[in-house]
């Protein structure tokens, strides 16, 4: 069994609402609330949700490109929160990042050579600036696209070439985890397919570990080992993808996976439909965040939080409907 690379415990982060002319704190929006879970060396976790549920917040949270209000990130062992600027500086190294918008995560005024090399520069990976330059060729033939890039810019590459470039940029630093967020989102179908395929090849090159932030359930299916299900700021069930996609627990999981378009039109799937929309982050439902719009819901699950708990194993899921 592969040890654990990335721990997340209790993990909170609240953005303060401020109104009035003393821009005092009236409210938080409690994006990410409470919540806990591992990520295994050389794994793909996928997290998958509903936009606003937290899912990037999370992502972003765990790199510390935005501070955590509560709770502990343990990566390799240590607990990152304590850790000051410098020793972030050093650890980001083994952590990275690919950005949703592969249009706006790029430096339009940066070469493709220069946009790969600068974690290079940073990190001093590189004794000279040939080496440089042949380790900015390799990464580019790595993610397939030939030398002849280094010297253009963004604007002359398609979306799913930008990306590209961003998972090249990603990997220059030799990173243990890549924490992707919706990298696949903002690109055509096809080309969906050829970058989730690329980040697959690398993983097994490289020894990868992939935090895999998307909504697209069918994406996840394709490439996660496990996933979990996030609704509100809270996971709501989190196990091994098939067990996940043959036995959905959590009611909501269930509605997302009756939203997938069946390829065969003779197979019949009964359509879950959610009424009302999602609740403010702002003011969450009590009990169950779910249960405004849960069809199965009951008396118990506005009043009690459900526990996050096992239900057989390594099936984790948060709902009094299973605690019979």
């Amino acid at each position: 069994m592969a040890e654990n690379l990335l721990e997340v415990k209790n993990l909170k982060k609240y953005f303060p609402v401020k109104a009035g002319v003393f821009k005092r704190t009236v409210a938080h929006v409690k994006a990410v609330d409470d919540i806990s879970f591992a990520v295994k060396e050389g794994e793909t976790l996928g997290l998958v949700g509903e936009s606003g549920c937290g899912k990037s917040t999370t992502g972003r949270t765990i790199l510390r490109l935005l501070e955590a209000t509560a709770g502990e990130i343990v990566f390799k062992g240590q607990n990152i929160l304590t850790y000051d600027r410098k020793q972030m500086r050093k650890l980001r190294k083994e952590m990275q990042i690919i950005f949703q918008d592969p249009y706006a995560s790029l430096n339009p005024r940066m070469t493709v050579g220069n946009i790969v090399g600068e974690a290079i520069d940073l990190h001093n990976l590189a004794a000279s600036k040939k080496e440089r330059n042949e380790m900015v060729r390799e990464l580019l033939e790595k993610v397939g696209l030939g030398s002849e890039y280094m010297q253009r810019y963004p604007h002359e590459f398609s979306g799913g070439q930008r990306q590209r470039i961003g998972v090249a940029r990603a990997l220059a630093v030799d990173p243990k985890l890549i924490i992707a967020d919706e990298p696949v989102s903002a690109l055509d179908v096809s080309v969906q397919a050829q970058v989730v395929n690329l980040l697959q090849d690398l993983q097994k090159e490289f020894g990868l570990t992939f935090l895999f932030i998307a909504h697209d359930l069918s994406v996840v299916k394709h490439i996660s080992d496990r996933v979990a299900v996030m609704y509100l700021g809270k996971i709501v069930e989190l196990t091994d993808k098939d067990d996940l996609y043959n036995n959905p627990k959590h009611p909501y999981t269930q509605s997302l996976l009756s939203a997938i378009p069946e390829a065969d039109p003779k197979k019949k799937k009964e359509r879950i439909i959610l009424e009302g929309d999602v609740p403010s982050p702002v003011d969450p439902p009590s009990g169950c965040r779910f249960h405004p719009r849960c069809p199965k819901a009951f008396a118990k699950c506005s009043e009690v939080e459900p526990e996050f708990k096992e239900y057989g194993a390594g099936h984790f899921a948060a709902c009094h409907l299973l605690e019979d």
